[in-house]
């Protein structure tokens, strides 16, 4: 495909970078090394090298995939990289994980000891009928980006992308919001059908990857795909269970307020948008930039403020590591890409000009500045990034560390109202998370037989009732509403979102030490960022200069801290 824009070149991927054969001597030769305890060093740095390009050639097929799902030869290309290459490079990891593990006396450097554990584990549920399982699995999964980005809403005579019609949400006009709703609704049970048998056929693969690897069901799976050794299970039923007792009931009398202050007589559904709660005073929804153009500079001035190093990372990804602008045919989820040969990440959203768009992007950003730091500081790839239990601290507390620099940004007035609703964000989303994490448990852990549409549809409804009791849905369909577990992460990233929550929790941590000495707050953060994937969770927490804690007594102490700004914001 000829590049078409500065983005797309820094994406592009030679042929050869393409097939199995280039890369397949290289994995014979590391097998073939005789490896001995004073060996390993120095063949880790050459198999992790190895990785890096395939990770690297992953990452910018899936990426040009997700720019262009309405390009077949685009979306052919990577399907082929993913059915001829990635059992291969899987099968060959994997023997020389059982090399490197059978070196007699071989004991790991410190900084390398945790992903040593991982390999063990990983190569003990290694199952050779899962390598073309997972294949398929992958396949399936990129199947939800095609089917979602090229997903049209019908609004006012347009047919416009799901992200320009969910910018009216915001509308101060009740009538405007009640219409996007109801539009945007249309479109997604317009196209529910397609991913209700997805869901389907996905449910039916995860469960067989956990019978291949003789494991109960895919929560055990997952639980040991994603190394989740600090926490259990049940510590994610008392969490769900914590934010139904403290956080739910907060963001009821939070939601009632708004309401009352607006004159309306309850919440209906498109009175309660959980990323930018309604403007109690009634005031048009913040417009704080145009183009993505003008989103990269404002966001260029904030970050030099907050920290020179980090603008001057900010500062390097312009230009070509940024695709910020929202059109058809493009996926309309926002994330960071990391490509490891060069220490490069790349953040694609689908901007539309809302103050959600400054938050989405310092979120992104963060995450871009941990593949920066933790690529700087440590050499072997499987040593940079973090668990997945960090991973989203990064994002979610630069979104807090950038609030007072945000004045050339925003009127006094107007940077009062972003930072209430940054706050107000974190209340909303706790709820949102524990059921997105409760409604993977029931489906993974308890549901048995052969699920079907109507039970998942079933369970979200309960779900939401339970979770989200202040939205009135009498007299209404709730056809949409039962489709809500339709979400990118549970096609995509299966059990991947009780993380957001800890992080968060976290972030205001981090934000509540900022507070009480910037200084020493910035450095902790960038800090933690460097350490990478070598220390353990709780180690990587208190680096942050937090606890990794979300439990019922923590959870109750951080929304009382909340609560409390939120008065000093109102």
């Amino acid at each position: 495909m000829t590049p078409r824009t500065d983005s797309e070149r820094v994406l592009s991927v030679p042929a050869d970078q393409t097939r199995w054969e280039t890369f397949a001597p290289r994995y014979a030769r590391l097998q073939a090394a005789e490896l001995t305890p004073e060996a390993v060093p120095a063949w880790l740095a050459e198999w992790s090298a190895l990785d890096a390009e395939l990770m690297g050639v992953s990452a910018k097929l899936a990426t040009l995939a997700d720019l262009h799902t309405d390009d077949a030869a685009v979306q052919a290309r990577y399907a082929t990289f993913l059915e001829e290459v990635v059992p291969q490079t899987t099968r060959a990891d994997h023997a020389l994980t059982e090399k490197l593990l059978a070196v007699p006396g071989y004991v790991p450097a410190p900084d390398f000891a945790l992903n040593y554990r991982r390999f063990r584990d990983a190569a003990a549920l290694f199952r050779e009928a899962n390598v073309e399982l997972g294949v398929e699995h992958e396949a399936q999964m990129n199947r939800h980006g095609v089917i979602t980005g090229n997903q049209k809403v019908s609004f006012r005579g347009e047919t416009l992308t799901v992200p320009r019609v969910g910018q009216h949400l915001d509308s101060p006009d009740r009538a405007e919001r009640e219409e996007a709703r109801r539009a945007l609704d249309a479109s997604r049970l317009e196209i529910a059908p397609e991913l209700d048998a997805l869901m389907l056929s996905l449910i039916r693969t995860r469960r067989q990857l956990a019978r291949n690897a003789d494991l109960g069901n895919y929560r055990d799976y997952a639980w040991k795909r994603l190394d989740r050794v600090d926490y259990t299970p049940e510590d994610c039923l008392a969490f769900h269970a914590a934010v139904r007792g403290e956080v739910v009931p907060l963001a009821g009398r939070m939601m009632a307020d708004i309401a009352s202050r607006l004159g309306l007589d309850s919440v209906r559904p498109w009175d309660y948008n959980r990323n930018n709660l309604l403007d109690p005073g009634g005031r048009e929804a913040l417009k704080p930039f145009r183009t993505g153009a003008e989103l990269e500079t404002l966001a260029q001035t904030a970050l030099g403020e907050l920290d020179p190093e980090l603008g001057g990372r900010f500062r390097a990804m312009r230009g070509s590591l940024l695709d910020l602008e929202s059109r058809p045919g493009k996926m309309t989820h926002a994330y960071c890409q990391y490509f490891p040969v060069t220490n490069e990440p790349f953040v694609l959203m689908n901007v539309v000009g809302t103050a959600e768009d400054v938050r989405v992007l310092f979120h992104e950003v963060g995450h871009a500045f941990h593949g920066f730091l933790s690529g700087d500081a440590q050499p072997l790839v499987w040593n940079r990034w973090s668990p997945i239990e960090f991973i989203e601290i990064p994002s979610m507390a630069m979104e807090f560390l950038t609030l007072d620099h945000l004045g050339h940004v925003f009127p006094p007035e107007e940077l009062a109202r972003y930072r209430e609703k940054q706050l107000q964000g974190v209340v909303a989303f706790l709820p949102w998370a524990a059921q997105m994490d409760a409604f993977q448990h029931w489906l993974y852990a308890e549901a048995e037989g052969d699920i079907t549409v109507a039970d998942l549809d079933a369970k979200w409804l309960e779900l939401d009732r339970t979770f989200h009791p202040f939205v009135n849905w009498e007299g209404l369909d709730e056809g949409a509403r039962a489709k809500g577990w339709q979400y990118y992460h549970i096609f995509r990233t299966p059990f991947y979102y009780i993380e957001y929550a800890m992080c968060y929790l976290a972030a205001v941590g981090v934000w509540r030490s900022f507070q009480a000495d910037p200084a020493r707050a910035l450095e902790d953060y960038k800090a933690s960022l460097r350490l990478g994937s070598t220390v353990p969770v709780p180690e990587l927490y208190r680096a942050a200069g937090v606890e990794f804690r979300f439990d019922r007594e923590y959870i109750r102490g951080l929304m009382a801290f909340l609560e409390e700004q939120l008065g000093t914001s109102a």
